[in-house]
């Protein structure tokens, strides 16, 4: 949300990124900080009742915006969001399927 979480964001090591939303909460918004650095974008209802497959509702964080927070963190981070996926899946099969990694 402001430029210091970002810069928070910028300066974690590697091997501690894990990503999530604020679902269904908060999407990002064009007052946030990392706003500038979101590329993907959805078709949107203005109403939960008019919601439709393929849709997301204004204003309401849906799974699908995990992108969007990748997108932020990549660019933050000076690096391709493709990249930066494979680093955090590799984090997240670490802390949830220890097992597994």
């Amino acid at each position: 949300r402001t430029p210091e979480n970002l810069e928070v964001v910028r300066q974690l090591p590697e091997e501690s990124l894990l990503l999530e939303t604020d679902a269904p909460w908060c999407s990002i918004k064009a007052t946030h900080a990392g706003h500038g650095h979101v590329r993907s974008k959805w078709e949107e209802v203005k109403k939960p009742e008019k919601w439709e497959e393929g849709r997301c509702v204004k204003d309401r964080c849906e799974p699908c915006h995990l992108r969007q927070v990748l997108e932020v963190v990549a660019a933050v981070r000076e690096t391709e969001p493709e990249v930066l996926a494979a680093t955090v899946l590799l984090n997240t099969m670490s802390v949830f399927f220890p097992s597994k990694s």
